[in-house]
């Protein structure tokens, strides 16, 4: 009898070490995965960055308004699909100007997201640069879901193939962003759409249990995050006093 129970109990022991090790190997390449996704998102973070500066070389906005942001979230590409019933995502980063005011910390990954019902078809990818101006817009982003549109003042300047950003009043607002547009859209805006912490990229990004973005845009350590703090940093300099 003693002999019975002692097989099942290392029966038991070997099939539970055997779905501990499944586990692993599937949670592995996952990680690896998400770190993979994320970085690619730093790479096309700093290109739209130097894109949309680019579009808007013959005026110094882009550049006045980094100078005085609190924060940059970064969008490279906010992909919207729709006939009649529309969806859109894209993921980014969420940058701090670091205290000094000599540039930004370490980015926080997120993903904006999107549903619509209406009369739309077409498919569309923007690259949207959203500049934070204040304490109070970079406090709402930085919740753990945040509806543009929503208690801060924001205003959009959209950007097409060689032309100038649409005319915006940045007096008083929160947030500035500018849309890089390609591909045709009949209907619909970043108004509404939602903005949450990827805390799956955060935690592959920085190890289990450092997913919480107030805590790693105050970093500025990670290596791979040089090439979108470099290009942001091109025309600016620190932050300048008194905007709250």
């Amino acid at each position: 009898m003693t002999t019975t129970f002692s097989r099942r109990a290392a029966a038991k022991r070997i099939l539970g070490c055997g779905i501990a090790v499944s586990a692993l190997a599937v949670a592995g390449p996952a990680l690896a995965d998400d770190v993979l996704d994320a970085r690619h998102i730093l790479d096309e973070s700093a290109i739209t960055v130097d894109r949309v500066r680019q579009e808007l070389r013959s005026s110094s906005d882009m550049d006045d308004l980094l100078a005085r942001s609190k924060g940059v979230l970064i969008i490279p590409s906010y992909n919207k699909a729709s006939f009649i019933l529309g969806g859109a995502y894209g993921d980014g980063v969420l940058l701090q100007r670091m205290p000094d005011g000599s540039g930004f910390g370490d980015p926080a990954f997120y993903r904006m997201t999107a549903g619509s019902i209406g009369l739309q078809i077409g498919m569309k990818s923007d690259e949207i640069v959203f500049m934070i101006l204040t304490e109070k817009g970079l406090s709402a982003v930085l919740n753990d879901e945040f509806k543009l549109g929503a208690n801060v003042g924001m205003s959009i300047g959209t950007i097409g193939a060689g032309a100038e950003a649409a005319t915006t009043t940045h007096v008083g607002q929160d947030i500035v962003a500018y849309s890089k547009s390609s591909g045709l859209f009949a209907g619909g805006s970043l108004e509404g759409a939602v903005i949450r912490p990827r805390k799956d990229w955060n935690s592959a990004v920085y190890g289990v249990g450092n997913d919480d973005p107030q805590a790693i845009i105050q970093r500025n350590q990670l290596r791979p995050a040089t090439n979108v703090k470099d290009a942001l940093a091109k025309s600016i300099y620190p932050a300048k006093p008194g905007i709250n």
